[in-house]
């Protein structure tokens, strides 16, 4: 008897962050970003310095409106005190592709 063997495009850590930002209302259950979710996704913005992540549309503004106390004890990122900035976790980094994704509206996982 053949084995069944599931193609998954996102990984297990997509569909964990995915449920946890549905938890936190940062996503819609349909993929679409939120008010929230988009105020979290401009704050790590900030704090990497970039305009975009994952491909999606460039920032309009650049207004932070969480503070990185915030963001250090959920764990989405860490202090490196190497080169003196923040860097997002391996948690903080997957949340980014499901908000990035959820600024076009696709971001709910793929199986």
């Amino acid at each position: 008897m053949g084995s069944w063997k599931l193609n998954i495009k996102d990984g297990k850590e997509y569909f964990r962050l995915f449920t946890h930002a549905t938890d936190k209302e940062y996503v819609t259950m349909n993929g679409s970003i939120t008010q929230k979710g988009y105020k979290l996704y401009l704050s790590f913005l900030g704090i990497l310095g970039k305009n975009s992540l994952h491909g999606s549309k460039p920032r309009k503004s650049y207004v932070w409106f969480f503070n990185t106390d915030e963001l250090l004890e959920q764990s989405y990122i860490i202090y490196d005190e190497v080169s003196y900035n923040y860097i997002l976790t391996n948690k903080g980094m997957v949340l980014t592709k499901v908000l990035a994704r959820s600024l076009e509206n696709n971001g709910v996982p793929k199986i």
